[in-house]
């Protein structure tokens, strides 16, 4: 009787500290002649009978060695059972943006350039600020929501990463893995007292380190 009190205290405690999961659903390539498309297909989900919150931009799929402190969902790869530590083998596909021609091209372009140089310690900190309040999530009890988006290789396939060199092997396994860092304090340090307790009011904070399973991503010729 007392080794099953502790078998149920164990997996209590086990199921507690797992209160989200991030599940890779579908990860599909197209193949063109120069690029390979892959669209990711991704579900975040709360496994507690509570409503949660935590901090996160969902929809920004980042390389994991990007920054320690990005509220994005990373992502990694894998040449069998080694990591590829490199940032740039995927690119992002955006929405296209039509022109009607050169000069209204050239404006945007200056407008985006303009904006950064203007751009001012305090103006930053509100950007900041803006970006970590709009993307306080909430699920529901046993909620959980669908994400996608679409990663570009342009089927580089030699890195360089300092002294490390990467070749990405053609006839390897590879895999491919997504992570969420739930995090607060860290996120918050730019906020008063005051702010951070009117954010925080009457939310149910989740906190930690979140991997997905491994998923196998087509590299091959």
């Amino acid at each position: 009787m007392k080794f099953l009190y502790i078998l149920l205290f164990c997996s209590t405690v086990f199921s507690q500290s797992k209160p989200v999961v991030i599940r890779i659903n579908s990860l599909k390539a197209i193949n063109g002649e120069t690029e390979r498309q892959f669209t990711l297909t991704y579900t975040i989900a709360n496994l507690t009978d509570k409503t949660i919150n935590f901090i996160l931009d969902p929809n920004a799929v980042i390389p994991i060695g990007a920054g320690s402190l990005n509220p994005s969902v990373y992502y990694k790869l894998y040449e069998n059972e080694s990591s590829i530590d490199v940032n740039g083998v995927f690119t992002i596909k955006e929405s296209d943006r039509n022109f009607k021609d050169e000069k209204e091209m050239q404006q945007y372009h200056d407008s985006i350039i303009n904006s950064f140089k203007n751009r001012t310690a305090e103006t930053w900190q509100k950007e900041q600020k803006e970006r970590i309040t709009n993307n306080i999530q909430q699920l529901k009890p046993k909620e959980e929501l669908q994400y996608e988006t679409v990663l570009k290789w342009d089927k580089t396939r030699y890195f360089r990463n300092d002294v490390i060199e990467y070749y990405i092997n053609e006839t390897a396994k590879h895999y491919f893995e997504l992570h969420i860092n739930l995090m607060q304090d860290e996120l918050l340090a730019m906020f008063t007292d005051e702010e951070k307790k009117e954010m925080l009011k009457g939310k149910n904070i989740v906190k930690g380190w979140f991997t997905s399973q491994k998923v196998e991503i087509d590299f091959s010729e």
